[in-house]
């Protein structure tokens, strides 16, 4: 026990409540004593000769009645007891339903007992695992200073405190204890350790209430168990520390050695202001090497030469972030210790908001919805999209081609931004965990909007950057993205490679062949000197195909882009990015949807003359639902761990405390299973802003040094351990790591990842790390934070189940990213348990803004969720768009009702006249 959690305790004392379970809060399951207990009494008769034997007399009667049966019964010397004054001590069995009678007696003043013929330890100095209960006479605050009091005395006997018990309002204390001490337990506490004569703290220097009154009340010894070793933290290497857990694992994997790897880079400054500097700066330090194998081994071409790497690649940046590609994750580790680079992990995936039904679900039919929505009276009047070009986003269009003109409008086209992360300008494979998902989406786009021009673009969902490009190319800000920037800086270098090769096979192919002698070393020359020329033209070729795709993907960027008036984005992210709509990418369609100034007259012909309409961005809510929790960080016992609810609110059934948040399995059809499957592979990422320190402006010394651990309940069911019995199985290393710095605040985001390796219940635990103490009272930093939580399962594949919150979940923590952002059109579906708000930080922003069909009948393989709903009411904006609803938000120009399903306003379509036929 250290002293300052102490401090912090007698604080709590002092200035206010702290948390307490209720008296009807549900107990633990223990399995049932044995019948007979082995019991060591220790009482105190003090009184003169005549008068200590009628108390002992009466005590013996007490415990007779109880059914105590003394161990020294027929020792000679046993009667000596009734007038030795110091004699404190009886031995023998009871009962267990009448153990705790014992102390009925005032003369009893404690009790240590345990399973009639327990096997203990040879050793005495193994850990014997104890139940420790305390006097229970004081008011809440001060019944948990003498709780840290007494837990601070036994760690001076080697007592090792168990984790996450049921604390019975601070009258318990459970853990293990050398067996040499054992029977000190049943001293007066107060007194021990203590050498030969003296105590080793004074009585006068005890602290109260622990040196008032006797701590100790009784002790009991739990059953023998196989318990797990103590869990053995990872220690970050000092020169990873800036790395999250998915890069330094990357980084130890041997076989990813030589594999090129792509970063998200956190700086100290904007870097989105300074692209070419950067991009210099990371020619010249990581250039192009040799390319080798996972041995080691150079890589040679059929010219004999060394094959080179592509070099470092900066495919995109917005305000702190960059993502940029390098050859290797040694080169990731150097570019780690650079004196400006403040955090880097492995790009953080987005969520897809569509899963495929389940066998027996029923989408609705499609033509029902086209009627509940509205939509069917704006099909009436003739808007149906016709002239209105929309970009739907995706992770995947797997079988859309085959659609077009059936499912999907004549004018859809799909444009795969995945080739521009390539080096070899080629699409990523479909990844059979998301295929499908965006096209679902599509088709229910063209159930609402049958006439637009549909553009599928696919992105990579580790790659938000791309969405930012595609901003730039429909604003006319750009023609090329930073990737594809990227992408001509790696066919520019290997020119130069190929030239460099090139004149050398050419040098050797001359040579070769201005000999013309028939000797066998002089054709075998020449033979490989016409090989390599060979693979030099070979080569050439293929980059002569590299150009052309290049240019034909920049080519179909613009064509498919220009001209768009409205985004669907499927695509949202739970974590990896700032929440609160702090995110660049939420601060971006904030920016895009405030009204352009006026601008001043041009001339007529001027193409700047007149301002480009409003884009209008239609955003799939997030459907994490049970998986998130958020909320204000709660320690009102100074415990050091976050309690996930306030002391008013009852405990869970499963719950002895509101500091463990249990976890689930969710299965595909709703049901929540308590355990967790083994094999899952699990991630818990919090997330939380705080102010900046005017003392120490630094980002490295967070308020809240959070770490996170996992529990595992060794026995759920009590049957052989306490259902409180828990061990240790992960515990995050590393961080808190920054995610957005300013002058003003950080955002810090803590990670971690773990392989349930035993199926089981698990909890989780915010515990408060390493607090150094303030070197003055009033540089001491207390500032209000709320965090959010999300658990992740990266094992899983579309409709498997995944790991959820069975204790507290918050439905208010927000849709996610770029949900949150007031320029996006949010839509959620009306389930139940679905997130809503735009952050534990947004607690009045008004997210989803609209609802849409949770399903509905389309072509393809039956979806359900926000990514399908956002589909459907993308194509009503489409449909809106084309009727001349004005801004960003045609729906609240249109006066559809926020916060309500998408229905089209009958006042609306009154106002509406019918496009004219062609």
């Amino acid at each position: 026990m250290t002293h300052t959690r102490l401090a912090a305790a007698l604080l709590a004392a002092a200035l206010g409540p702290v948390w307490s379970q209720a008296a009807d809060a549900p107990r633990v399951q223990e399995p049932p004593r044995p019948e007979k207990l082995d019991v060591q009494i220790r009482y105190r008769i003090r009184a003169d000769r005549d008068e200590r034997v009628r108390q002992f007399r009466g005590m013996e009667k007490h415990l007779a009645a109880l059914g105590f049966e003394d161990a020294r019964k027929d020792d000679p010397d046993r009667e000596l007891d009734v007038l030795d004054p110091n004699a404190e001590r009886l031995t023998g069995t009871i009962a267990s339903a009448k153990v705790l009678s014992l102390l009925d007696d005032p003369r009893v003043q404690q009790i240590l007992f345990a399973p009639a013929g327990y096997a203990y330890p040879e050793d005495r100095n193994k850990g014997v695992p104890v139940r420790v209960i305390l006097r229970g006479d004081l008011i809440p605050t001060v019944q948990q200073v003498l709780h840290l009091q007494v837990l601070q005395q036994l760690e001076k006997l080697g007592f090792r405190e168990a984790l996450g018990y049921d604390t019975r309002g601070y009258k318990q204390l459970k853990g293990t204890i050398p067996l040499k001490y054992l029977d000190r337990l049943i001293k007066d506490l107060r007194t021990e350790p203590a050498g030969w004569f003296v105590t080793d703290t004074p009585p006068d220097r005890l602290p109260r209430p622990f040196a008032d009154r006797l701590p100790v009340r009784w002790v009991e010894v739990m059953p023998a168990a196989e318990l797990p070793p103590p869990f053995a933290p990872e220690v970050a290497p000092p020169g990873r520390a800036k790395m999250t857990p998915d890069l330094r694992a990357a980084l130890a994997d041997a076989a990813l050695k030589e594999t090129p790897t792509r970063v998200i880079v956190l700086f100290a400054e904007p870097v989105d202001d300074r692209l070419d500097q950067l991009r210099g700066r990371l020619a010249s330090a990581y250039s192009p090497t040799v390319k080798r194998d996972a041995d080691g081994n150079q890589l040679k071409g059929t010219d004999g030469l060394p094959l080179l790497t592509e070099g470092a690649a900066l495919d995109g940046a917005a305000g702190n972030l960059a993502s940029i590609r390098f050859d290797r994750p040694a080169d990731v580790e150097r570019f780690a210790q650079e004196a400006d680079v403040l955090s880097v992990r492995l790009p953080r995936q987005a969520s897809e908001t569509s899963t495929p039904i389940v066998a027996g679900g029923r989408p609705a039919s499609a033509a029902d919805v086209v009627k509940a929505s509205g939509v069917a009276g704006l099909h009436r009047l003739g808007y149906t999209g016709g002239g209105v070009k929309v970009v739907v986003v995706g992770s995947d269009f797997t079988g859309a081609e085959k659609l077009i003109g059936t499912g999907l409008p004549k004018k859809t086209r799909v444009l795969d931004l995945t080739a521009e992360l390539n080096p070899e300008i080629l699409p990523s494979p479909a990844d059979p965990n998301r295929a499908g998902m965006g096209t679902a989406a599509a088709v229910a786009l063209a159930v609402a909007a049958p006439d637009a021009e549909l553009v599928l673009v696919r992105i990579d969902p580790g790659a938000i950057f791309q969405l930012f490009g595609v901003l730039k190319v429909i604003r006319k800000e750009a023609t090329y993205s930073d990737a594809l920037r990227s992408r001509l800086a790696d066919i520019s270098n290997k020119t130069v490679e190929l030239t460099r090769r090139k004149e050398l096979v050419l040098n050797e192919y001359r040579l070769a062949f201005d000999d013309l002698a028939d000797d066998e070393p002089t054709r075998a020359r020449r033979v490989r000197a016409k090989a390599a020329l060979d693979a030099v033209l070979a080569d050439q070729v293929r980059l002569t195909q590299r150009i052309d795709r290049f240019n034909a993907l920049q080519k179909n960027v613009l064509s498919a882009l220009l001209g768009t008036r409205v985004i669907v984005n499927t695509l949202e992210w739970e974590s990896g990015y700032p929440l609160d709509a702090l995110s660049q990418l939420s601060r971006e369609l904030e920016q895009m949807a405030v009204p352009l100034p006026p601008q001043i007259a041009r001339r007529a012909g001027d193409p700047r003359a007149a301002p480009l309409p409003p884009i209008v961005w239609v955003q799939a809510a997030s459907a994490a639902g049970g998986t998130v929790w958020g909320g204000p960080f709660l320690d009102l016992n100074s415990d050091a761990s976050m309690e996930f609810a306030p002391a008013a609110q009852p405990l869970p059934p499963m719950n002895w405390s509101a500091d463990m948040n249990f976890l689930g399995f969710e299965g595909p059809t709703g049901e929540t299973a308590a355990d967790l499957p083994a094999g899952a592979r699990v991630r818990v990422t919090m997330q939380w802003r705080e102010p900046t320190d005017p003392n120490f402006p630094g980002v490295d010394r967070p308020a809240y040094p959070v770490v996170l651990r996992m529990f595992r309940q060794l026995d759920p069911r009590g049957e052989k351990l306490p259902s409180d019995e828990m061990a240790e199985e992960a515990r995050s290393a590393g961080g808190p790591y920054p995610l957005l710095f300013t002058r003003t605040y950080v955002v810090f985001e803590q990670i971690m990842e773990f392989t349930v390796k035993e199926p089981g219940r698990y909890a989780l635990v915010v515990a408060k790390g390493y607090e150094p103490e303030a070197l003055l009272p009033g540089l001491k930093r207390s500032v209000e934070v709320n965090p959010r939580i999300v658990v992740e399962t990266l094992s899983a594949k579309p409709g498997e189940g995944r790991a959820v919150f069975r204790s507290y979940v918050s439905p208010e923590a927000g849709v996610g990213i770029p949900g949150d952002s007031l320029g996006a059109t949010t839509i959620g579906v009306p389930v139940k348990g679905e997130l809503y708000g735009g952050g534990p930080g947004l607690a009045l922003r008004g997210k989803p803004d609209l609802f849409g069909p949770e399903s509905v009948a389309v072509a393809g393989p039956a979806v359900r969720g926000p990514g399908l709903a956002t589909g459907f009411v993308g194509g009503v904006a489409v449909g809106l768009v084309q009727a001349g609803a004005a801004g960003a938000n045609p729906f609240k120009s249109a006066g559809f009702e926020p916060g309500k399903m998408a229905v089209v306003p009958e006042n609306f379509l009154k106002i509406l006249r019918p496009v004219p036929k062609p």
